[in-house]
């Protein structure tokens, strides 16, 4: 399975290379995951909406058209773990390749939602773009080991029941 993730932002730098390494390797031989960073347009001389509809170029450019398309945004749906894996292993079963598009400060162009096949929300809470492609990548590990049914998911299961049942105990 492809998985791409297109984003507006900078280049990954080492902390950020070295912390994808590490969940990429633990990741089956058909899970591939390809990084396509493009440059942000910002500029003095440009508006945030020309700002925006230059970066959505840029990212619509990227996607194919046989591709389900995740789009990243703070607006969309929230989806917790195993929904996520349920969303991989559909596209896998299909052998769809999946790209998640995390667009720049400003956000995703109306034009880049309404050819998602899916807009998608990891939180309420708001994420510098370093930390939510390592996230993003930490999620699609995760996934692969739902779906494989693996032990990293379930102890993390374990150890958040345990913790919740000794807060009630209190």
């Amino acid at each position: 399975m492809l998985i791409k993730i297109i984003s507006i932002g900078n280049k990954l730098n080492s902390w950020e290379s070295e912390s994808i390494q590490h969940y990429k390797k633990q990741m089956p031989k058909n899970f591939k995951i390809d990084f396509i960073n493009l440059k942000s347009q910002q500029n003095p001389k440009y508006s945030k909406k020309e700002v925006i509809k230059k970066e959505s170029e840029l990212l619509i450019s990227k996607i194919l058209e046989d591709e389900f398309v995740v789009a990243c945004d703070s607006m969309g749906e929230l989806t917790d773990s195993g929904e996520f894996s349920c969303l991989l292993k559909s596209c896998q079963e299909m052998n769809k390749t999946i790209s998640f598009i995390i667009g720049g400060s400003f956000g995703l162009s109306e034009e880049i939602k309404s050819k998602a096949d899916k807009i998608f929300s990891a939180s309420l809470l708001t994420f510098p773009h370093r930390l939510f492609r390592l996230i993003l990548v930490e999620q699609i590990f995760r996934a692969h080991t739902i779906i494989s049914n693996m032990p990293y998911h379930r102890s993390e299961e374990t150890r958040l029941n345990s913790s919740h049942d000794s807060e009630s105990r209190m």
